[in-house]
């Protein structure tokens, strides 16, 4: 029986450190940790999880969204969670507790998992409203690229592009570059290469 943690942020450039903290706190010993979208499915590090948990086994997490979310994609996850004679409790979202058999705590838990996608929806809604309000008045510009000409960052353009011509592949050039992977395939084509 073990007590592991789900750590979960949106991208690499995101601190995992209050995450980790309260799950130490809560008694995890072993920790998936994950830089990506949980609107997704296509995590490994939760895959590997999943595939790991034995009966009793409890999965901590700091917040559901943490988890996923999709609704869908949330109930998918415990039940998989549930199959292994695992046990699931978040730190924030106290009344999340799915240790035994409480048909309550699942209640709650669809509940709350419809009504954290919704809220997601509507953010996503209200910026794209703010978006095509921007882009009617000439403010919206969209995302600026980081690399930008002049200096330095001219030197660091040439050498992606040097790299891309030596044959380095775009994963590649993102990690020894820090640099995101649309901001690459815009300076390629920008550029005329791809």
């Amino acid at each position: 029986m073990k007590t592991v943690g789900y750590i979960r942020v949106s991208s690499e450039g995101q601190n995992i450190a209050r995450q980790k903290k309260s799950l130490k706190e809560a008694g995890c010993t072993d920790f998936y940790i994950e830089k990506l979208s949980g609107a997704s499915m296509e995590r490994p590090e939760l895959h590997r999880m999943l595939d790991e948990l034995e009966e009793g086994d409890m999965v901590v997490i700091h917040e559901m969204s943490r988890l996923s979310r999709s609704t869908k994609d949330l109930l998918t996850i415990v039940e998989i969670i549930q199959s292994k004679g695992a046990g699931l409790k978040s730190i924030t979202d106290k009344w999340l507790d799915l240790t035994d058999d409480n048909p309550m705590s699942e209640l709650l838990f669809t509940i709350f998992s419809g009504l954290a996608q919704f809220e997601r929806k509507m953010i996503k809604q209200r910026q794209k409203e703010g978006i095509e309000i921007a882009k009617t008045e000439g403010k919206f510009k969209g995302r600026k690229t980081k690399l930008v000409e002049g200096g330095k960052e001219e030197q660091r353009m040439k050498a992606i592009i040097e790299a891309y011509r030596q044959g380095k592949s775009i994963n590649d050039i993102r990690t020894t570059f820090k640099v995101g992977t649309g901001t690459i395939y815009r300076l390629l084509e920008r550029e005329g290469i791809k």
